[in-house]
């Protein structure tokens, strides 16, 4: 009886160890089943303006995927998919993805192909040609950033950090926030424009503009009017202007007898004048009636030979239209543009 019992006390020691080995054997059957997928593009400090081609890995052995697109036609935030194959049996219940996301998993001969989607990721560039874009220096620009649809604005006044603003544009006009007489400039950066953004797009470094030095702002304390004969302008005082120039919050405009501002063509003082639909005078290169023209800094239509810059030369009729594609004075031949060739 003895005997009899220690046989059976063998066998269930048999059986469990048996069991033992069935469950391991299992395990280990499932653990070669199981597939680690991994897209590693960085951490979001190294992102570049440059999108990077991630390494993948599959259970950390490096893989070359066959991409949906190519690398130089990726755009932040929008899904490429990666296809490759792997030895072995496995199904997409088999298989996780850290960095990406999932499609299929189909086996065929002892072999897997695996697609899975991936975002790229970027860091936003740096504006270009940070400047003022009007003559009173009051309106700030810049050159549109690739990808980018948010931009952060920070303003300074003599070197004084005075106000921070964003915007979806690639200008802002800050004439609330200046005063005559002081120096100001800002710096500007593109930004992703929500959390959603920011899970592929890193906010790009600051560009410094040019400084501006706010000379003269005019009146800036006074009221516009309109009316159907025009529009009018009281200062503080109750005043209104009339025969005169007068500069109001950084434009110039002129104001008849009547108080009304001027639009259009004017003849003052024997110059020519050129004021806008709002009533401002123009400067500058101006297409008008399908012709263009050059105002100097003060207003006045030019005529004749000019050098708008550098080593360009153009020439504008007397009646202040510019020559182009012609030959002026039978000698010197300017192109389409208007510009004289040499």
């Amino acid at each position: 009886m003895t005997r009899m019992r220690g046989i059976k006390g063998k066998g269930r020691w048999l059986i469990l160890l048996g069991a033992v080995l069935t469950l391991g054997t299992a395990m280990t059957s499932m653990a070669a089943k199981s597939v680690k997928i991994r897209f590693d593009n960085d951490t979001r400090s190294e992102w570049t303006e440059d999108i990077k081609v991630p390494k993948v890995t599959v259970n950390y052995d490096e893989v070359s995927p066959e991409w949906s697109k190519t690398p130089e036609d990726w755009v932040p935030g929008k899904k490429v998919t990666a296809t490759f194959t792997i030895s072995g049996d496995y199904v997409k219940s088999n298989c996780s993805v850290y960095g990406g996301e999932l499609v299929s998993a189909k086996a065929l001969d002892g072999e897997t192909t695996i697609k899975a989607t991936y975002v790229p990721v970027a860091q936003l560039g740096a504006p270009e040609s940070a400047g003022w874009s009007d003559a009173a220096k009051t309106k700030a620009s810049w050159k549109k950033v690739a990808h980018a649809s948010k931009y952060q604005l920070r303003l300074y006044r003599e070197d004084q950090w005075i106000k921070t603003l964003t915007t979806s544009s690639t200008s802002i006009d800050l004439l609330e926030y200046l005063q005559d007489g002081y120096s100001y400039y800002y710096e500007v950066r593109a930004i992703a424009k929500d959390s959603s953004e920011e899970k592929y797009l890193k906010d790009g470094e600051f560009t410094v503009s040019n400084d501006s030095v706010v000379q003269e702002l005019g009146d800036t304390s006074g009221r516009w009017s309109n009316t159907q004969t025009g529009k009018r302008y009281r200062d503080e005082n109750g005043n209104y202007a009339a025969n005169c120039w007068k500069m109001i919050s950084g434009k110039w405009y002129y104001f008849n007898q009547d108080s009304y501002a001027l639009t259009g063509w004017q003849n003052l003082n024997s110059k020519w004048y050129y004021m806008n639909d709002s009533a401002e005078m123009v400067t500058g290169w101006q297409q008008i009636g399908g012709k263009w023209y050059y105002f100097n800094t003060g207003g006045d239509m030019a005529t004749g030979w000019l050098q708008a810059e550098p080593g360009k030369w153009y020439y504008l009729y007397e009646d202040g239209s510019m020559a182009a594609d012609t030959v002026v004075d039978g000698t010197y031949r300017v192109d389409a543009s208007g510009q004289w060739v040499p």
